[in-house]
């Protein structure tokens, strides 16, 4: 989220995020973090195990879900607080690849 603020700061200095932006990075911390879920003293092999492969892969759809939703909300707050929408949409769009 912090490179999503600097940019929309860099274009709009007043820019902030709102309460809403940052559970929505809070929550895409909880989905991606599927190291919670292995077991107590695992040992990750330099070519991780079958199981920790699907750990990972589990966590990977809510996490960019929410990644994208993060974009979103950002792009509505920015013009909800006075920025031009078209101006951050394009500048996002040539960082992120976040609709399919």
């Amino acid at each position: 989220m912090c490179i999503l603020v600097d940019e929309s700061r860099r274009i709009m200095s007043t820019f902030n995020p709102t309460p809403e932006l940052h559970k929505i990075q809070n929550d895409m911390c909880v989905a991606g973090s599927w190291i919670d879920k292995m077991p107590t003293g695992t040992i990750i092999e330099s070519v991780p195990q079958e199981s920790i492969r699907r750990l990972k892969e589990e966590a990977l759809p809510e996490y960019r879900r929410l990644a994208a939703n993060l974009i979103d909300r950002f792009i509505d707050e920015y013009e909800a607080q006075g920025g031009r929408r078209i101006e951050i949409t394009e500048k996002f769009e040539r960082m992120y690849k976040w609709k399919q």
